[in-house]
């Protein structure tokens, strides 16, 4: 164990706290011991250590949190995917060029009025999830 460290305040503690866990997780794993719901030394420690990786990472380095896709993007992209369709066939379902449904995908650019109006009358989108999304 590494309880000699707690929290961590520099890269080096830091880089050999990534190295333990992924240590543990080969031991863990070997021995069988990352089962669903178990509750075992080697889980303790690797949350232990996690959690201090996630503080380190919170005060000293500048990761940038990935991006979450709307639950209205979310929303257009099943309904294209379950009835087979690639972005192309989508934007041009919808009117758009391929480039700004790109965009407004990837969330670079914002749905307009003639688009969500679109949205409700041929996706068949609930208005609710419209409004609260634009």
């Amino acid at each position: 164990m590494m309880t000699d460290i707690n929290p961590i305040t520099t890269r080096e503690q830091y880089d050999a706290v990534r190295c333990r866990v992924n240590e543990l997780v080969c031991e863990a794993t070997k021995k069988g011991m990352l089962e669903p719901d178990a509750d075992n030394e080697y889980i303790r420690e690797i949350s232990r250590l996690a959690k201090m990786s996630a503080e380190y990472e919170d005060n000293y380095l500048n990761i940038i949190p990935l991006k979450t896709k709307s639950p209205l993007i979310r929303a257009v992209e099943d309904y294209f995917y379950s009835r087979g369709m690639k972005r192309k066939d989508a934007a041009a379902f919808l009117g758009l060029n391929e480039s700004v449904f790109s965009q407004i995908m990837n969330g670079k650019r914002k749905i307009s009025a003639t688009l969500a109006k679109k949205l409700y009358t041929d996706l068949h989108l609930s208005a609710d999830l419209i409004l609260q999304n634009i």
